[in-house]
């Protein structure tokens, strides 16, 4: 096939398709709004401000919880109806040469939720409300494009090797399924098969043509790839002239910042219409093996496009405004400066052994301004430091905390380390560190939570010491007996207003904490931290973020990489800003 008729149907289709993206986006953000407008009206009615992961049970105890349930069933049902069904008959129809009109196609991608009343349909949503975005590969929805398996369970994965290759297996069949299947929706929605039958039609599809299936999306991929990197390659290479000619400073940081902007813009259009491109190639895909090669696209006649002419001629005039703006503006507008503190998961992180004195006193030395520990009950009533169930892992002892008395544990070493109480890792700190206390495990309660503000009182680490959990109910008490301790709240799943909780402090998983999230909960008077940040990239990217703190295991590096984008120039600062934007 010649490379021309390999491009021309998504050249050509380009118009049609940014129509379309502009109308569902206008039509689907509405939707949201009015739908989160009901959801928050039923959290406010309820006396809550988010549902999040130590309260997910409300949901399904409560009758508003049980209403919110179907508000967000509506709610991805009504992307599904948007964004599969009525793009993939409006992608169809476009191959086809007709105009079609969206609304009409919304019409018809809601009527054809129907095809979902089956088992078969709902593994398909399953599938691209949960799994797909896992795979990156095949269909999925815009609001949860983003899933992922929480950071913290991910760790126990890869730590564990069966549980690191059953997993691995279970992606990799995954995998497979998604390819052999993957014309279930263009059987249902344009043929007007059920999804049994589809999904038969689809392997003997995939059975009959897989490899000209795999040439096709290899070559597919590798031609996206290098028609936006020739895109992206004039703004670049002016770019980089712009940094050799002799200019003013204030002229070359407008230069920078407007080339800047102009590939900013170029691979956010490529990444809006990839999914759609994704749909139109399977599509064409799906029509010559249905038709055993006898389909082809044809040539549609040469149009012009006023509107996208002038939106053009807009964006860019959009980029002039703002690159004058990031010029006089600029610390302000790309987040220059690093004042993002270092907090030393389990006392000091990789750098000491876990959650011990020792850890406490590296953290310090290596520039950490705090440090968070794990604290459970002895049977003697004592708190230690720990974090899993057991001793097993870290002192080769499978018993619990509430199975051994202070004694006892006081005899286990932990990397040659001692097992600290709760009063040692409290007087380590003084003067050094903030302390964020998590009150853990099955011990985790209310008499836990009056046991650490007494000792913490009594020891006046009242403004050095933060009272940390998963379990929103203990922290809430804590704010309602004892409104003058610092609270902080961990979650790795939040829906509605989390900004609205009553803690001083909220420590949120890397995927939700948002630059909207972080926004909201500094306008709210609250500081936010993010754990757990290890990874190099996830380190820099939240360092030049707005969060007040990051959680890490990897502290020493921590330090390094906020000491070296401390000292970036104006064009580094551009460049990862353009990469944080893209990923």
């Amino acid at each position: 096939m010649k490379l021309k008729n390999r491009i021309l149907p998504f050249y050509q289709a380009i118009p049609k398709l940014l129509k379309f993206q502009i109308v569902s986006f206008i039509f689907l953000s509405a939707l949201t709004w009015a739908l989160s407008a009901l959801f928050s009206l039923m959290l406010g009615i309820s006396g809550k401000a988010a549902v999040t992961s130590g309260d997910m049970s409300f949901l399904f105890t409560s009758l508003h919880g049980y209403a919110m349930i179907i508000l967000i069933l509506v709610m991805v049902l009504s992307y599904i109806a948007v964004e599969l069904n009525a793009l993939l008959i409006y992608c169809n129809k476009t191959l086809d040469g007709e105009s079609p009109s969206v609304w009409a196609c919304i019409r018809d991608g809601f009527i054809a939720l129907k095809k979902y009343a089956s088992l078969r349909g709902i593994v398909v949503i399953i599938y691209a409300v949960f799994i797909s975005p896992l795979l990156g590969l095949g269909f999925s929805i815009s609001p949860t494009e983003s899933f992922y398996i929480p950071r913290f369970i991910m760790s126990v994965i890869n730590a564990n090797p069966v549980f690191r290759t059953g997993y691995i297996i279970l992606m990799i069949v995954l995998a497979i399924i998604a390819i052999i299947y993957c014309f279930i929706l263009h059987g249902a929605l344009l043929d007007d098969m059920t999804m049994e039958e589809s999904g038969v039609q689809s392997r003997k599809l995939m059975k009959a043509n897989w490899k000209n299936f795999i040439r096709e999306i290899i070559i597919f991929n590798v031609l996206g790839v290098l028609v936006t990197l020739l895109l992206v390659l004039i703004p670049v290479i002016l770019l980089l002239i712009a940094n050799i000619i002799p200019m003013g400073d204030k002229t070359l940081l407008f230069c920078d910042v407007l080339f800047a902007s102009i590939v900013v813009v170029i691979l956010l259009f490529a990444m809006m219409l990839s999914v759609s491109f994704v749909l139109i190639k399977l599509t064409t895909l799906y029509k010559k093996y249905r038709t055993d090669d006898q389909w082809s696209y044809q040539k549609q006649e040469k149009k012009r496009h006023p509107v996208i002419i002038t939106v053009a001629i807009l964006v860019f005039i959009g980029c002039v405004v703002f690159s004058i703006g990031g010029t006089y503006s600029f610390n302000e507008v790309f987040h220059a400066s690093v004042d993002t503190e270092i907090i030393a998961h389990r006392a000091g992180g990789i750098e000491a052994p876990e959650n011990t004195v020792k850890g406490i006193e590296v953290a310090y030395e290596l520039g950490a301004t705090g440090s968070e520990i794990d604290i459970q009950r002895t049977a003697d009533g004592y708190y230690v430091v720990n974090h899993d169930p057991d001793f097993e892992r870290v002192a080769g002892v499978s018993k619990t905390s509430t199975e051994m008395t202070l004694a006892e544990i006081k005899e286990l070493r932990v990397d040659g380390e001692p097992v600290p109480t709760l009063e040692e890792m409290l007087e380590a700190s003084r003067d050094k560190v903030t302390l964020f206390v998590e009150l853990k495990g099955d011990t985790a309660d209310n008499q836990m939570a009056d046991d650490a503000v007494r000792t913490i009182k009594e020891m006046g680490m009242e403004k050095q010491a933060v009272l940390i959990s998963l379990k929103y109910d203990i922290l809430e008490y804590i704010e309602q007996k004892y409104p003058e301790m610092l609270t902080g709240y961990l979650a790795f799943i939040s829906l509605g207003q989390i900004e609205e909780t009553p803690f001083d402090y909220l420590a949120l998983e890397e995927e939700i904490s948002t630059d909207d999230t972080i926004a909201a909960v500094h306008q709210k008077g609250k500081k936010i931290m993010v754990w757990t940040v290890n990874d190099d990239d996830d380190i820099e990217y939240f360092m030049t973020s707005e969060a007040d703190a990051i959680i890490t295991d990897s502290v020493k590096l921590a330090g390094e990489k906020k000491r070296q984008l401390s000292n970036r120039q104006p064009l580094d600062v551009i460049i990862q800003r353009v990469s944080d934007l893209i990923q």
